[in-house]
């Protein structure tokens, strides 16, 4: 039994847990903004698929797959690292375009809920956004300059 353990604990894992595609991290995220307010109403739905369709120039039934995909890691993961740690290595740009579709996100239905906003504030965190420049998208938003 000693072996056996031994053999287990100097043995590298078959396979390691794969980077999450972009498309598929970023439909997570946007998942997770849009179900922390407890209710998900078909506007939001479309209106997740359209920033998705927006982010990556894809067809809908992609944007469907990585729903598919980004929703049953979103059910499983246990904090949102999960879904930035690959993200933040993205140029400055593409994480602020995936900061502001999650603000977009979170204001769908009017409504800012603080647990959306808690999502967005870790997310930005998470990609080394800058503060002040999460400030700026949030506003740039809600002000209807970005849609």
């Amino acid at each position: 039994m000693i072996e056996r353990i031994k053999q287990w604990l100097n043995s590298t894992p078959e396979h390691d847990t794969p980077a999450l595609q972009e498309e598929v991290a970023v439909a997570a995220l946007l998942s997770e903004v849009m179900l922390a307010d407890g209710v998900a109403s078909e506007a939001e739905h479309q209106r997740l698929e359209q920033l998705l369709a927006r982010l990556f120039g894809h067809a809908p039934h992609e944007v469907h797959q990585w729903l598919q995909q980004g929703r049953a890691h979103q059910e499983e993961a246990v904090s949102l690292y999960e879904f930035t740690q690959h993200l933040k290595t993205l140029a400055i740009e593409r994480r602020e375009a995936i900061l502001s579709a999650l603000w977009q996100m979170a204001m769908t239905d009017g409504v800012l809920d603080p647990q959306e906003e808690g999502i967005v504030r870790q997310v930005a965190e998470l990609l080394y956004i800058p503060h002040s420049r999460f400030i700026q998208l949030k506003l740039r938003v809600e002000n209807g300059s970005e849609d």
